[in-house]
């Protein structure tokens, strides 16, 4: 997976960089207090909103993906193309995948005279390590 990057035009303080290397260095998701205590090793005067405020600047950059999971604002890497994931409520691992059960652009229109512009698929269950 790439590089986690802010969108065009931000400055990459370092606090923001300590955030954006706690990201790029966790496997699964995670919460935006695990980041930032893991962010906080390498940057102590590291403040909990600027965390926040980096976390949000990478979701809109299409960096990292918001879980509604259980009850807790968990976050997720993403790639940036095509994909949707399937989050293990067991463990909270996150696993990508292709597969995509969405009705196509012609179908909504013809069905529905919609015309999507974009959907997002997380699909909750028991991962295979854990079942």
């Amino acid at each position: 997976m790439a590089e986690p990057s802010l969108p065009p035009r931000t400055r990459m303080t370092p606090a923001r960089r300590a955030v954006v290397d706690a990201v790029a260095a966790y496997d699964g998701s995670f919460t935006v207090v695990q980041i930032f205590d893991v962010a906080r090793s390498a940057h102590p005067g590291l403040g909990l909103a600027t965390t926040y405020r980096t976390i949000e600047l990478l979701r809109r950059s299409g960096v990292v993906h918001p879980l509604a999971a259980a009850g807790r604002a968990a976050y997720v890497r993403c790639r940036p193309d095509h994909h949707h994931h399937l989050v293990c409520v067991t463990c909270g691992g996150v696993e990508e995948t292709d597969l995509c059960a969405a009705p196509s652009d012609a179908e909504l229109k013809r069905r529905h005279g919609f015309r999507a512009q974009a959907h997002e698929l997380d699909i909750y269950g028991v991962c295979r390590r854990c079942a």
